[in-house]
């Protein structure tokens, strides 16, 4: 490679929804240096993010034999993963020696093709870990041995998340670097109009109103959301509470089970589901629209993209005390963190920052101020082009000293 070439990094993405890593993908390359890096990323299927990847100048290569290593779907899946592992793995060869690729940047934990492809071509590995693994205990084991031993650089969305490669020791992996994602400011940001999005959900321009942002699925505590807006309706009745965000494939049963709770709880007339309504380019104008942002997982979230879009909007937030909330969010200054799984004390923050606008103005100024300190974009890709560029000169000096 010269030292004018474009640099021709290979993203392995093993999903096509809109999630956080999805969407954190889609912002690396938004804000790669197309003077210097070439972008080609690998998906199982086209999504709605393959568009817009590919008006941001990358190359996308859909193999739909790329699995995601899961444990919910059973014994039958994990037979068919292996048996097409090494289909696979021939094939992410055959693209990085057609496209000349020079690094390959592997973008969740959940990926394991990456680690042989690059072991097997001799190119320099990044992994990005953005998953907290706690379902498993044994794929955890496996997942985290073979990203220490087959990557040139790990990088984790959060101490959290580093928190799984510590040794008995409680030392880190020394080829192991804490990234914080980041975000454009100057699209989330607090002169943001909500109007559209508040007309088209029907909600009056007065109400106060307080929004879940994810996916339906498993860990995202809709339930306990839904519990939560059920008390704060009793003090204000004319509270809207929004879920924007629509179901998973395989994990239909969540929305399923979400909009017959909201019946339950007799909250048809204040609950607003969005589905998939709303896209990441609706996204600013969706945290314009809300008066607080909550996240209530049930399960520790390894960083927290919505609660840096909210703040960013200069909205207060309200989330669960565990995980990389901790790190994204101040408690008390920027948002309430709150013990996950009891809606009592979710809604009694939520009352807290309805009942007192002040306050709830005063932290989204100081969630503002956070984001624009820790989670710029640019902050973001100045750090992983230095990455990519130690990455590439440790590897190419190693070949050059190899006897």
């Amino acid at each position: 490679m010269s030292g004018n070439a474009l640099i021709r990094v290979l993203y392995l993405q093993s999903t096509s929804e809109i999630g956080g890593s999805d969407i954190s993908l889609l912002r690396i390359v938004e804000n790669l240096d197309c003077s210097r890096f070439c972008p080609f990323v690998v998906l199982p299927s086209r999504g709605t993010l393959t568009e817009a990847l590919e008006r941001h100048g990358a190359k996308v290569v859909i193999m739909p034999g790329m699995l995601k290593l899961t444990t919910r779907k059973g014994p039958l899946y994990h037979l068919r993963y292996l048996v097409n592992y090494p289909l696979a793995v021939w094939r992410i060869l055959r693209l990085i020696r057609s496209e000349r690729i020079d690094l390959i940047h592997t973008n969740s934990l959940h990926n394991l093709y990456g680690s042989l492809a690059a072991r097997l071509a001799r190119l320099p590995h990044v992994w990005h870990i953005r998953e907290i693994v706690s379902q498993s205990a044994a794929v955890r084991s496996l997942e985290v041995c073979l990203a220490r031993r087959f990557a040139d650089r790990v990088i984790t969305v959060s101490a959290a998340t580093a928190e799984m490669f510590l040794d008995s020791a409680g030392r880190y992996p020394p080829h192991l670097q804490i990234m914080w994602d980041g975000i454009d400011l100057a699209r989330f940001n607090p002169s943001n109009s909500g109007r559209r999005i508040r007309e088209e959900l029907w909600l009056a321009p007065d109400a106060p109103v307080v929004g879940l942002v994810c996916r339906l699925d498993h860990g995202k505590g809709v339930d306990v959301f839904l519990r939560a807006a059920a008390l704060c309706k009793e003090e204000f009745p004319g509270a809207r509470f929004v879920i924007c965000g629509g179901e998973v494939e395989g994990h239909e049963i969540v929305a399923r089970e979400g909009a017959r709770l909201a019946g339950e709880l007799a909250l048809d007339d204040v609950v607003r589901f969005t589905g998939w309504r709303y896209g990441p380019e609706d996204m600013p104008e969706v945290y314009a629209a809300l008066d607080v942002l909550i996240s209530a997982s049930t399960l520790p979230e390894s960083f927290g993209l919505t609660l840096i879009e909210a703040m960013a909007t200069g909205k207060p937030v309200v989330a669960v005390n565990t995980g990389g909330s901790r790190e994204v969010c101040v408690a008390g200054e920027t948002a309430l963190l709150v013990r996950p799984h009891d809606p009592r004390l979710l809604a009694e923050a939520i009352l807290t920052l309805l009942r007192d606008p002040s306050k709830a103005e005063a932290m989204g100024r100081a969630g503002r101020e956070r984001a624009e300190r820790n989670f710029d974009a640019q902050r973001q890709a100045r750090e992983l082009r230095l990455l990519y560029d130690e990455v590439l000169s440790s590897r190419a000096s190693k070949t050059r000293t190899a006897p």
